[in-house]
């Protein structure tokens, strides 16, 4: 017999890598979705309570039920946030979509937010609270994914000088 070789050996360390990277891919698809959150991020929930000016119950069709704070704001004349989240759960009729960030320390899942609007556009719960003037973006803890799109809303509320920014 013949010995494989330099080719042999190239060969065998090139399929020992494939082979390497095929359980390193393998490993991280199960880590991910392992760490992937059990909620739902594609079904429409409903809302059936508005707790505060910045936190909601929410439930699917299945009947689970969670608790939601909106992501990356602070309400400001709590009252008048409170009645602006009603009138944005009114006229989404009491549907929305959620991005779950995480579990805050109370228990909360921490989401952003939204509804849909006409056409292709959602409407964002802590857009329209901010573009209002009736919160403010929180400075520190979550990332939010929209962040930028949440200071570009306190911008508009800030040039328009409503609620907190009159």
């Amino acid at each position: 017999m013949r010995n494989p070789g330099r080719t042999g050996t190239i060969l065998g360390a090139v399929a020992a890598g494939i082979g390497l990277i095929v359980v390193v891919i393998t490993m991280g698809l199960i880590i991910f979705q392992v760490n992937q959150s059990t909620i739902a991020l594609t079904e429409e929930w409903t809302v059936i309570d508005v707790l505060d000016a910045d936190k909601l119950t929410l439930r699917q069709a299945d009947g689970k039920q969670i608790n939601v704070r909106l992501c990356g704001i602070v309400p400001v004349f709590g009252k008048k946030a409170k009645e602006k989240l009603i009138s944005l759960v009114k006229a989404a009729k009491n549907q929305v979509m959620i991005i779950p960030v995480e579990k805050d320390s109370d228990g909360y899942t921490v989401a952003e937010v939204m509804a849909n609007g006409t056409g292709e556009l959602d409407i964002s719960f802590e857009e329209e609270l901010l573009k209002s003037g009736l919160a403010k973006t929180r400075k520190s803890g979550v990332e939010c994914p929209n962040k930028l799109s949440f200071e570009q809303a306190e911008k508009i509320g800030i040039a328009a000088k409503v609620g907190v920014w009159k």
